[in-house]
């Protein structure tokens, strides 16, 4: 069944734009195995990232196969973090 991960970050004196732009950049990288879609944005309060994977066994191998990077960049901690069994998915 598909998975929905959102993971949310917010802007503060120490991380803005700019640094989430340099350290995420604009998802133009190789699509993961088992991502279906991949959605960024950005408003004046933080960051948000939407992801819809095949299952949640492929959202976890992302997240752990992810982990040194996301470490090495010295992220903030997300304020939400949220995933779930999809029961609609449409794309037009």
């Amino acid at each position: 069944m598909p998975f929905c991960t959102m993971v949310e970050f917010e802007w503060d004196e120490n991380f803005g734009r700019e640094r989430f732009v340099n350290t995420i950049g604009d998802a133009g990288e190789e699509t993961p195995e088992g991502r279906l879609s991949r959605i960024v944005g950005m408003d004046e309060t933080g960051a948000r990232i939407i992801e819809v994977w095949r299952s949640g066994e492929d959202a976890r191998a992302f997240a752990e196969k992810s982990r040194p990077f996301l470490a090495a960049a010295q992220l903030p901690p997300p304020s939400r973090v949220a995933g779930f069994e999809v029961t609609s998915y449409v794309v037009s």
